[in-house]
């Protein structure tokens, strides 16, 4: 990706005005949070019982004091460190716009795998299309007894939508029941068959 392009979507994403995101609840129970790091979203909304892995200690050292009660491990997602059927759910805040679709599909397949029996997925992503070179998206993410939080997410642009995530989901054995479309920015809540 060039300099312009970033400094394209940098600009697009800010002129453009903040996307809204309400957390009014996160699934229950023991949590896995898939590439929690940075601003560490779902461990604010969940603390204790929130486990967030991320492939970097940088985004980790990020996201753990505003998030101190959570448990925090650098890991792949691809090879989660976990045994099998140990989470009672999981999630990924607009962590899977960082990935392949390769990727994508190997990380929810082991995700399934450290889920519990009809365990719940619920991913909050970007619309993307690939003909950009760039994406970034604007969010102002507000949740119960919790400050707001300001931030931007940018990556190199591929192809996702809500659409393409559900058939990665379902191949990989979740079952989409919620699909939430905005604008910008889906939430998907699938379970595990």
């Amino acid at each position: 990706m060039n300099p312009f392009s970033v400094i394209r979507a940098v600009f697009d994403a800010l002129t453009r005005p903040q996307q809204l995101v309400v957390i009014q609840e996160i699934p229950s129970g023991r949590v896995i949070d898939i590439g929690g790091g940075g601003e560490g979203v779902i461990a604010q909304a969940g603390g204790a019982g929130v486990v967030a892995v991320d492939r970097y200690m940088s985004e980790i050292h990020e996201a753990r004091g505003r998030a101190p009660a959570a448990a925090w491990m650098v890991a792949n997602a691809t090879e989660l460190p976990f045994v099998s059927h140990c989470f009672d759910n999981a999630t990924a805040f607009f962590s899977c716009m960082y990935m392949s679709d390769d990727t994508k599909q190997r990380v929810f397949g082991e995700t399934r795998r450290v889920l519990k029996e009809g365990g719940e997925f619920w991913i909050w992503d970007a619309h993307m299309v690939s003909k950009s070179k760039a994406f970034a998206i604007r969010l102002r993410v507000d949740f119960q007894n919790r400050p707001t939080i300001h931030t931007m997410y940018g990556v190199s642009a591929q192809a996702q939508s809500a659409a393409s995530i559900s058939g990665l989901l379902q191949k990989t054995g979740f079952e989409p029941e919620v699909i939430a479309n905005h604008k910008h920015w889906f939430l998907i809540k699938a379970r595990r068959i």
